[in-house]
Order: structure tokens, then C-alpha cells, then sequence
């Protein structure tokens, strides 16, 4: 681990982190109409999809015989009725505490809450805000701000980026902790994620510092409270999911022979151990990570293997992402020059969604019903990037920077081998002129869409507040 990461953790967070994004953002984009490519480390398949409820007998056989179901543990219930043919999104409000950016959004105990960032690894404030329609009313479910540290590495956890919902709790990865960690189990580097009890409850930062603030010393004033597990030697932490009957955490880490700060800095993944209360190393990519700095981002679980997202510091990668079977991790590139960055996952009746920015900078949302094979959805030109896809009562729904789009999926051929070529066609719901609002322009954070009590919601990138379409 080169000393240039530990100073783009917190010391000089922002010089790297815009480094990175100048790279994959200061490219004007033209459109998502260019042809998608088949993985080039497998053989292509021909590929099919559906939006319709009815599927062949071998598709239910096939999902019958699954050990885990697709997508990630969020619950989900896109309500009844048809989608509107129109309409707009109006805000609804948000906490003083909501920070700048939605980074992501899960309905829970008849809640819906958010997770928050400024700039994740970049700047300090993390937060997780609660809306509850019944009486419209918004708080903060859990900050992870300190106040009195120095702002140059101890004021707060740098983003949240994913709040899960499963195991009857919350579950929110922190994804880039104060001064490195604050050597709970391991004085190198360490991460946590915060666990909230069966109604999303999170309990405080612990603040054992005496009245005479002057006797206190660094690493003391709010420390992470006693419900958070740890995850040893890992720098940071970026999702959380179910899969195969264990908890796992994405991160980028420290491999248990290395000494942190100075060797080999994998993305990783990391298995929660019950017995101890704390996640523990189990595999990192790429197997030599000497070079470069890796980070293992977002998550979804399809056909029975866990697919990840890849990030590196110098963005040379070669795979656009990593599966994992349960036993090892194998890098993947859909795109002709690897390294596309991972926005978000959603998988829907038997098709994966991976929504992403290429290496050119360009934003696409890719589709697979077998994990071969991708087709590209193209989008309108004056659309923007996409940032999310969700089901919202009778079908999908697609939000891009400045436009809320239906996607109808239909396939001639449903199941089996031998498939008809899937037709995707959009149409454009609602269009904006603020290109803030719902702007893609952070690798980390992109704005998410849920649907909570029968409506459609979406998070601002511009001052964290909640949208909901009327």
C-alpha cells in the first residue's frame, strides 16, 4: 500500500478522488447507442428477456433449484396499479443533516431511509435519515459525524454509500471510517459496518470523553458504538450483502500476511465470522496487488453467484467486475476496454440490470438473463447518464439525469437454449432542465429510485432531499 492511499483516505482526500473522476468524467457524452459487447473470456450466448409474469417450465425449474434469490436482501413492494404516463418529481423534503447527496434508499419497518454523502471518500459526513409518509415526517436515523475532531481525517465517516435492509435489521457499511479505524481489533487499518436493531434503531456514537475536553486524546471523542462489527484491516467498506448463508462485506483491505500501509492492497471480500462478531479476510482481487489499489464495490447476487463491481485507483483495470462462487473470485469484462466503473445492480424476474460509466466516460445500462451475455439499452441522447432502474407497479422504470423513462421488455422466447433476440423500448415519462438535481457525476453515489407505499422516490445529488413523483 502506497503512502498516496492513506493521504486519499482523509489527509488530502479530494486532489486523488477528483483525479479519478476527471478521468472517467470529463468526457462529453453522446448517447448510449453503441452496441454492447459479449464477455471476451466466454463464448457468446444467444440471450433473451421478458417482462412478462409467465415464464417456462425450465425457468422455474432453474429458480426453484437456487440456493439464494436474485438481487440484493432489500424488500421490495412496487405497489399496484399502471405506471403514469406522466407527471413530475416534486420534493418532498429532507433533514438538516441529509448533507448534499442520496446515495441510496431502502424501505423498512414501514420507513424509508436514506443514506448520505457529500463526496464518499472524499469529504467528511455520513448520515442515514428516516421518512415516514403516514406523518410526513423526516429524522435522522444515525450520524456518524464527530463533533470537535479535526476535520482532516477524525470529523467523520467519508460517505455513506449503501443502507441494506435484512436479517429483521440494517445493515450500512462505512465506507471510508476516521483515522483509519480506530484500532478496536487491528491498530493498522480497520472498517465497520453500523447494525441497527428489528425497528431501525441505531444506537450512538459512544462519546466517552470527560468534561475537560483538553485531557482527551485523539481517537477517544465518539467512537463507533458498541453495535458495530468490524471488519480488521480493511481500509474501506462499500456494501454489504447475504450470499450463501453468510454475511459479506465488499472492501479494498489489507491480505492477513501484509502489513498495512505498505503492501499488496486488494479489493476484498469479507465473511462475517458469528462466533467472534467480525468479518474476516477471505478473498482479494486481483491475486497480485502490488502495483495499484483495488476496491471491490457494489453488490447483487444472480444465479447463484455474486457479482461485484471493481475499482482502482489507477484505472488500468482490464475486468469490469469480479464473480464469486462461493469459493473464488474471477474478473469479467463485458466492455471493450474493461474498467467500467459500477453504478448500481438490479435483477428483475430472471434479468440482471448493471448500470455503469465506462472508461470513456460514458453512462450505460446493460442487461443479461444468463450472465454471459450483455445487451446495451439504449437510452435517449439528451437523457443523461442512467442512474437507476426499479420495478414500479405494473413494470420498470429507468432514471436518468434528466429524464424518468418506462422500460418494456419483450422476448419472443422465454426459458430454454435457444432464444429470440429481447426488444427493449423506452418511453420517456417526465424530463427536467436542472442537471443537478438528479446529476451522475460521482462513482460512488449516484441518485437511487425506491417505491414506498405505493409511490416513486428518488434522492438529490444536489442537497440530499427527498423527491417523490406525483
Amino acid at each position: 500500500m502506497s503512502s498516496a492511499e492513506k493521504s486519499e483516505s482523509h489527509f488530502e482526500a479530494v486532489p486523488r478522488r477528483y483525479g479519478v473522476r476527471r478521468l472517467f468524467f470529463a468526457i462529453v457524452l453522446a448517447g448510449c447507442d453503441k452496441p454492447a459487447a459479449a464477455p471476451h473470456d466466454s463464448a457468446p450466448v444467444s440471450d433473451s428477456g421478458s417482462d412478462s409474469a409467465s415464464v417456462s417450465d425450465s425457468a422455474s425449474e432453474a429458480a426453484s433449484a437456487q440456493i439464494d434469490p436474485d438481487g440484493d436482501d432489500d424488500p421490495e413492494d412496487p405497489g399496484t396499479g399502471t405506471r403514469p404516463a406522466a407527471g413530475k418529481f416534486t420534493k418532498v423534503g429532507r433533514t438538516w443533516l441529509s448533507l448534499s447527496r442520496v446515495c441510496d434508499l431502502t424501505v423498512f419497518d414501514g420507513a424509508l431511509y436514506g443514506a448520505h454523502a457529500y463526496a464518499p471518500l472524499g469529504v467528511d459526513g455520513a448520515t442515514i435519515t428516516k421518512y415516514e409518509h403516514t406523518t410526513n415526517k423526516f429524522s435522522v436515523a444515525f450520524d456518524w459525524n464527530r463533533p470537535g475532531e479535526p476535520t482532516g481525517g477524525g470529523g467523520a465517516g467519508q460517505g455513506f454509500v449503501r443502507v441494506h435492509a435484512f436479517g429483521s435489521k440494517l445493515w450500512v457499511a462505512d465506507a471510508d471510517p476516521p483515522y483509519d479505524g480506530f484500532g478496536i481489533v487491528d491498530q493498522g487499518t480497520e472498517g465497520y459496518v453500523f447494525v441497527s436493531d428489528e425497528h431501525g434503531v441505531f444506537a450512538k456514537a459512544q462519546n466517552p470523553a470527560k468534561p475537560d475536553d483538553t485531557e482527551r486524546t485523539k481517537k477517544v471523542h465518539f467512537r463507533p458504538p458498541k453495535t458495530a462489527i468490524v471488519i480488521p484491516r480493511a481500509y474501506h467498506d462499500i456494501d454489504v450483502i447475504h450470499f450463501r448463508g453468510k454475511t459479506w462485506a465488499s472492501t479494498g483491505s489489507v491480505p492477513p500476511t501484509e502489513r498495512a500501509w505498505h503492501g499488496p492492497s486488494p479489493g476484498a471480500l469479507n465473511a462475517l465470522d458469528e462466533t467472534q462478531n467480525r468479518f474476516v479476510y477471505f478473498a482479494g482481487y486481483p491475486s497480485d496487488a502490488t502495483a495499484d489499489v483495488w476496491r471491490l464495490t457494489y453488490m447483487v447476487r444472480f444465479k447463484d453467484k455474486l457479482y461485484a463491481g471493481i475499482q482502482e485507483y489507477y484505472p488500468r483495470e482490464t475486468n469490469d467486475f469480479v464473480v464469486f462462487d462461493g469459493t473464488k473470485l474471477e474478473g469479467k469484462r463485458v466492455t471493450d476496454g474493461g474498467g467500467a466503473e459500477t453504478l448500481r445492480w438490479y435483477a428483475d424476474r430472471g434479468t440482471l440490470y448493471w448500470i455503469t460509466i465506462d472508461k470513456d466516460g460514458h453512462g450505460t445500462l446493460r442487461a443479461t438473463r444468463d450472465g454471459d451475455t450483455w445487451r446495451e439499452i439504449s437510452l435517449p441522447a439528451d437523457a443523461g447518464r442512467p442512474a437507476d432502474v426499479v420495478r414500479f407497479r405494473d413494470g420498470l422504470v429507468v432514471l436518468a439525469e434528466r429524464m424518468l423513462m418506462k422500460l418494456d421488455v419483450d422476448g419472443s422466447a422465454e426459458g430454454g437454449t435457444s432464444q429470440a433476440r429481447t426488444h427493449d423500448a423506452l418511453t420517456t415519462i417526465a424530463t427536467w432542465d436542472d442537471k443537478k438535481v438528479f446529476a451522475v457525476n460521482d462513482i460512488y453515489c449516484a441518485p437511487p429510485l425506491a417505491v414506498y407505499d405505493g409511490d416513486l422516490y428518488a434522492g438529490s445529488q444536489k442537497d440530499g432531499a427527498l423527491y417523490r413523483f406525483e
